[in-house]
C-alpha cells in the first residue's frame, strides 16, 4: 500500500493543485499535477459518487494507489499528482489502469 505520508489528504491541497496545476485527460482518468518543492511525490485520488457505490469507489482507489506504489521509482521526484477517475474506469482491470497512468505521466514528462 502507498504510505500515508505520500498521499494528499487535505481539501486545500487538492484545490491548489486544481487551480495552479496542469491537467491531462485520458480515457479512464484525468491527471492534475504541479511541483511541490520536496524530494518526494505526493499522490491524491478522487472518485466521484457517479462512478459507483462505496465498494466500487474503494476498489478503484486501491487499484490507483497500487499503481502509484509499484511505479513510484519511475516517476520524477518533487510533484503533487492527483488522479480523478472517470465513470469508464468502473470494472476495468489493474493492467489497463496502470497502462493509462504511465501514458499520462509520459505525456506530462514526469517519468524518469
Amino acid at each position: 500500500m502507498l504510505p500515508r505520508n505520500l498521499r494528499l489528504r487535505k481539501n486545500k491541497d487538492f484545490k491548489i493543485i486544481y487551480q495552479r496545476g496542469c491537467s491531462l485527460k485520458g480515457e479512464y482518468m484525468v491527471m492534475y499535477y504541479n511541483k511541490n518543492g520536496l524530494n518526494e511525490n505526493k499522490f491524491g485520488f478522487s472518485i466521484s459518487k457517479k462512478v459507483g457505490n462505496a465498494v466500487v469507489r474503494n476498489r478503484i482507489k486501491r487499484i490507483l494507489r497500487e499503481c502509484c506504489r509499484n511505479n513510484q521509482d519511475k516517476i520524477a521526484n518533487g510533484h503533487n499528482i492527483i488522479f480523478v477517475a472517470r465513470s469508464k474506469i468502473k470494472g476495468i482491470n489493474y493492467w489497463l489502469v496502470e497502462k493509462e497512468m504511465l501514458e499520462l505521466l509520459k505525456k506530462a514528462e514526469l517519468l524518469r
